[in-house]
């Protein structure tokens, strides 16, 4: 399960793909798809290896002009689906 300090990285073989407005993140290893909408697609470009959850979460509420406290667990399980799914991984992980 993800928590606020976990620094998040897109797993390598995941593609991410903008069109009408949309962000399609493609898992090519499980032949799958997810659409986003504006709030997980800033989550993903967020999750760059460098930033904590809850970093992630402050910018995010920050962009939409949000509450933090209302963003948080949004955040927080939306990543937890991510890295379940494969997409979102730790930065540890990623280096080796």
């Amino acid at each position: 399960m993800a928590n606020w300090d976990d620094v998040l990285v897109v797993q390598p073989d995941v593609v991410t793909r903008e069109a009408d407005g949309e962000s399609v993140v493609v898992l090519p290893t499980q032949g799958k798809f997810i659409v986003l909408n504006a709030t997980g697609a800033l989550v993903l470009q967020l999750a760059d290896g460098t930033r904590s959850l809850h970093d992630i979460a402050t910018a995010v509420a920050e962009h939409f002009g949000a509450e933090l406290d209302v963003v948080e667990p949004d955040v927080l399980s939306f990543a937890d689906r991510l890295m379940h799914r494969g997409v979102l991984i730790s930065a540890k992980q990623s280096t080796g």
